[in-house]
């Protein structure tokens, strides 16, 4: 019995070895996908959409005039339609909307740019309207389009609607969410991928890992930019564990891959539309790997919000999880919060196995703090290791009570409409 009880003893240790061994691998899967030498987000800050002399749009000829509409693109040039979803009124709206202007492509494609919003009584259109003004100053074509969103998931219904209004073709689709700042990042790091005779082959999606760089104004703030930015759930880390993620704050997709996987359309009654829409394209190519995250990440300027949003944000980002790849559900007790539970169960096992249970904590902290330190870094950020250790306990308590969250119920409140999820990620409003 005690040689048993010893046995059992030793699991937080076995647990903790298993943590620091995939925690490992993800900073070391990082570290090899960032291109040498790159920026952390992508390029030189103060830019310009490159690929053409100044007052020119990219691809096209000097001395085209700015307007809202795209003008011929050079033969062969990659023509990119980017669309930025808006929903009220954000902190830092117009300057992000703005940003395309100092978005780096390259001389081969050509670039215009739709800004969505449901309706003229949306918060979001002055800062739209004011953007796409400013873009067109700077001869990049940009509009704003009304696009009677009524869809559950409003985002893919506001992006079916753009490219179902699309006349003028175009090769790439690149989405950037509202608060998602471009300037400076390398936009051809998504696109390039994408294009005819791409090596080793043409790629149908392109993710950037999004990280929050917006200094913290709230306790909210502070806890989602742990998230992101310190434990194993910064996207930058978790991009390389794993290879079927697509994550939707900012992408690009090949126009007839996204055809051929029934459009935006088809995910307007999903949570995870970013999720469906990997599913579908991994389903229409089998095996063969066809998305890709990107060697830069997507800088977010979200800011002001409340802890309890946070935590209703993550909450329904692993309901998505739960409906949609239940496989992975287990993964967030057993990685992404496990420091707090290994710790439990060491003082626990100390009675039995003493050596074990202080090493399977010594190994659990010191992996905890290598994560979040090397998550910082990849966010832009230099933390301290008192810091980075305040953030990986902000971050762990957050993710384990959205977890439980997640778990009582499949009802969600997303942009102030009650939904209920099934289990294939439908969404149905609540008591409809």
């Amino acid at each position: 019995m005690s040689a048993l009880l010893h046995a059992a003893a030793c699991v937080p240790l076995a647990w903790a070895l298993a943590v620091a061994s995939v925690s490992a691998e993800a900073i070391r899967r990082a570290a090899r996908r960032r291109a040498p030498g790159a920026p952390l987000h992508g390029a030189l800050r103060g830019g310009r959409l490159h690929g053409a002399p100044p007052g020119a749009l990219p691809g096209a000829p000097p001395g085209t005039a700015p307007s809202g509409e795209a003008p011929p693109a050079a033969a062969g040039a990659l023509r990119v339609l980017v669309v930025r979803p808006c929903a009220g009124q954000e902190p830092h709206l117009e300057r992000t909307l703005r940003s395309l202007a100092g978005a780096r492509l390259p001389a081969s494609a050509s670039a215009r740019c739709v800004f969505a919003v449901a309706d003229a009584g949306d918060g979001a259109l002055p800062a739209a309207s004011a953007a796409a003004e400013a873009l067109r100053a700077a001869a990049i074509p940009a509009e704003v389009a009304l696009t009677a969103a009524a869809a559950p998931n409003r985002k893919a219904a506001q992006l079916a609607a753009v490219v179902a209004r699309e006349t003028a073709p175009f090769d790439v689709v690149v989405v950037a969410d509202s608060d998602v700042d471009l300037d400076g990042v390398d936009l051809d790091a998504l696109v390039g991928p994408l294009r005819d005779g791409a090596r080793p082959a043409p790629l149908d999606a392109v993710w950037a890992p999004p990280v929050e760089v917006a200094p913290a104004s709230s306790l909210g703030d502070r806890a989602s930019a742990a998230v992101l930015g310190a434990s194993l759930h910064a996207f930058p880390l978790l991009a390389g564990l794993d290879p079927r993620g697509l994550v939707g704050k900012l992408f690009a997709v090949r126009a007839d891959a996204l055809a051929a996987a029934g459009g935006f359309a088809a995910l307007t009654a999903h949570l995870g539309e970013d999720m469906e829409l990997s599913r579908r394209l991994l389903a229409r190519r089998g095996a063969r790997g066809t998305i890709a995250a990107a060697p830069l990440v997507a800088p977010s300027l979200a800011a002001g919000r409340a802890l309890r949003d946070v935590i209703a944000r993550y909450a329904r980002w692993i309901t998505v999880i739960r409906a949609q790849r239940p496989a992975l559900l287990a993964s967030y007790p057993a990685l992404f919060f496990a420091t707090p539970l290994i710790a439990a169960l060491a003082v626990v096992a100390a009675p039995a196995a003493p050596v074990a249970a202080a090493a399977a904590a010594a190994i659990a902290a010191a992996s905890r703090l290598a994560v979040a330190a090397y998550a910082a870094r990849m966010a832009g950020r230099r933390a301290s290791l008192l810091a980075a250790a305040a953030d990986a306990c902000l971050a762990d308590l957050v993710l384990g009570a959205a977890f439980l969250r997640a778990l009582s119920s499949r009802t969600v409140v997303w942009r102030s409409v009650r939904f209920t999820i099934d289990r294939r990620g439908l969404l149905r409003e609540a008591g409809a």
